[in-house]
Formats: C-alpha cells, sequence, structure tokens
C-alpha cells in the first residue's frame, strides 16, 4: 500500500468511520433514546461511558499502530503550530470559550429563554445531560470528542486517504464522513454537526496542527452541554415531552 499504509490501518479506518457509525445510528441510538423515553435513570450516563471508551480504544489503537511503524506522530500534524497560525488557532477557541461563558451567564438569569431553548433541543434530550451527575461525566466526554474525534478523523482518517487522493481530497472526505457519524442527531442537528466539522477540518489546514482544533472541538461540545444543561435542568417543560408518572415511567 501507499505511504506506508497498512492493512491494520485500513481497518482501523473502517472500524471507526463506518462500522462504528452504523451501529451506532441503527442500533445503539434508538435504543438508548427508547431507555431515556421509558425514564431509565442512568440510560444517559451509560451511554455516555460507551462512548468514552469506544473513542480511547479506537485512539489508542490508532496511536499503538502509528508508533509499531515507525512513523512520527508529526505526520498527523500532532505539533503546535507556529507564528500567525498559532495566533489563529490558539486565539479561536479562547475567544469562543468567552463568547460561551458570556451567553450561558446571560441564559441563566433569563428562564423563559431557557424554556425557549428545552423546547428547541427536545429532539436530542437523550444527548443532553439532565441532572448534575450526567453533566459531570458530559465535561470528561466534551473533552474526549476533543482529542480523540480530532485525532482520528482530522489527522488519522486524513493521512490514510491522503495515500490515495492527497492531503486537500482526503481532508474533504474526512469532512463529509465526520458529517455522516453525527447523522444520528437528525437532519438540522446532524448538519450543524457537519458544518463544525467543515470549520474544524479547514482549521486543521490552515494551522498544520490538530491541537487547535482539539481545543475548540472541545470547548463547543462542553459549552454546547453547559448551556444546554440548564435549560433543561431550570427550563420549564414542554407539551412535546413526555409526562412521566410518579415512578419515572412515561404515562
Amino acid at each position: 500500500m501507499p505511504n506506508g499504509v497498512g492493512v491494520l490501518d485500513v481497518l482501523l479506518v473502517v472500524g471507526f468511520a463506518a462500522i462504528l457509525p452504523l451501529w451506532s445510528h441503527f442500533v445503539v441510538w434508538p435504543k438508548h433514546v427508547a431507555a431515556v423515553d421509558a425514564g431509565d435513570p442512568g440510560a444517559r450516563s451509560r451511554v455516555y461511558v460507551r462512548t468514552l471508551l469506544e473513542e480511547w480504544a479506537f485512539a489508542l489503537a490508532a496511536v499503538a499502530l502509528f508508533v509499531a511503524g515507525g512513523r512520527s506522530l508529526g505526520a498527523l500534524w500532532l505539533v503546535a503550530p507556529t507564528g500567525w497560525r498559532a495566533w489563529v488557532g490558539f486565539g479561536l477557541p479562547l475567544i469562543y470559550a468567552a463568547l460561551v461563558v458570556i451567553q450561558g451567564r446571560a441564559l441563566g438569569v433569563n428562564p423563559k429563554a431557557l424554556t425557549r431553548l428545552r423546547a428547541r433541543m427536545h429532539p436530542l434530550r437523550a444527548l443532553i445531560p439532565h441532572t448534575p451527575g450526567e453533566f459531570r461525566l458530559f465535561l470528561p466526554l466534551a473533552a474526549t470528542a476533543g482529542i480523540c474525534e480530532e485525532f482520528l478523523f482530522r489527522g488519522y482518517l486524513v493521512w490514510v486517504l491522503a495515500a490515495w487522493i492527497g492531503v486537500l481530497p482526503g481532508a474533504i472526505v474526512s469532512m463529509v464522513v465526520f458529517g455522516l457519524a453525527h447523522g444520528y442527531q437528525g437532519g438540522k442537528f446532524g448538519f450543524r454537526a457537519a458544518l463544525v466539522g467543515v470549520f474544524l477540518g479547514a482549521m486543521a489546514l490552515v494551522t498544520r496542527s490538530l491541537l487547535p482544533g482539539i481545543l475548540l472541538h472541545a470547548a463547543i461540545d462542553a459549552g454546547s452541554g453547559w448551556i444546554t444543561y440548564m435549560a433543561m435542568s431550570r427550563g420549564e417543560a414542554s407539551g412535546s415531552e413526555p409526562v412521566r408518572a410518579p415512578n419515572g415511567a412515561a404515562a
């Protein structure tokens, strides 16, 4: 195979970029949504832990394959950007985090806005943390998504594809695959995730580093989790949500 890409590299890519998303979309996610709507109090926590383990398993397997093959991790852009690329790459996550804090504080004192947001986010009710315990698990999940998904999709997948079609086409294909992998979120939210993937992919190309994207990806997930958690825990339930019986089951 070209450029040092081996059969195990291709199999690993097929695993995290095709098999896992399809299994999650058609099997895991429907069952998870059903469990949440049935009032299972541990459903979200279980899927958070499962996702943590899956993403770290694939990321560590990719690192092991790369190191065992005598390759430099710098080939995956696991290096710090320099010059103006560093200012752009590390400035954007800081600006985004500051804007999220400002927005979150404003929403936190506006119950009506939180209620409206809760209604809009209803399709992702099975993903968004609702309790303090779920939120504490969601934060390491956000960090894991930033580290592992950027490494796998913007680093490893692009490296494998580049061996056949070049870096830029490989990055474009990676953006598409990343968007499809978030299709379980539905049309509107899946499209938003795809747009985020395009931006993060462009960021990696511009800075020639995965580190800024890792920080921004983690900040996006953690910030979104924090704000939507406030909406779910403080906003008033809308009529579109299942009515709960006293024992937690849907009535």
